[in-house]
């Protein structure tokens, strides 16, 4: 099966979508969803929604700042929401939908990872701790978050408060 549309983040500062114009062979256009003022490296979907029927983009780079934004939005107008509050590049990001209100999570350099509240804009909490930079976010399911960093994986409980608890150490390398 091939995809109808893909997304790419680039060091080219530029978060692009693909579009299949042809399947055989697979061809695709690009047009630019995403312009930022550093290196991109991270990007994630929110599928379309009541309040977002077209979806939103995320995307998080050196900047620090996490752009949110719909697809058909042109790059050079204001993002629906900029989250503020890592200190260092978004490496990482990943969306549960299976809560209410539905939570991105995020990656940083700055060795936190943190939960977004993706309708008000809003880091509902910060995971510190950990020794080195977050390089991968999974929201596992509605109970658990998993961040792999380049020392330990922790697991957190958005579920209960946000509590930051132990949870898997795998070593990642």
């Amino acid at each position: 099966m091939t995809p109808q549309a893909v997304l790419s983040a680039s060091r080219d500062a530029t978060v692009r979508v693909w579009r299949l114009t042809s399947s055989n062979p697979p061809n695709y256009e690009d047009s630019i969803a995403v312009h930022g003022s550093a290196f991109i490296n991270s990007v994630a979907t929110f599928p379309s929604s009541k309040d977002y029927p077209a979806g939103l983009i995320i995307s998080g780079g050196k900047d620090a700042i996490i752009d949110v934004r719909e697809p058909g939005r042109p790059p050079d107008v204001t993002a629906e929401r900029m989250l503020l509050g890592h200190e260092g590049n978004v490496c990482a990001l990943d969306v549960c939908l299976e809560t209410e209100p539905p939570y991105v999570v995020s990656g940083s350099w700055d060795a936190s990872a943190r939960i977004w509240d993706i309708t008000r804009g809003e880091s509902t909490a910060v995971l510190e701790g950990h020794e080195g930079s977050v390089w991968a976010v999974l929201a596992y399911d509605k109970e658990t978050v998993v961040t792999g960093t380049s020392m330990l994986c922790r697991g957190a409980c958005p579920s209960e408060g946000h509590e930051f608890s132990e949870g898997l150490i795998v070593a990642l390398r």
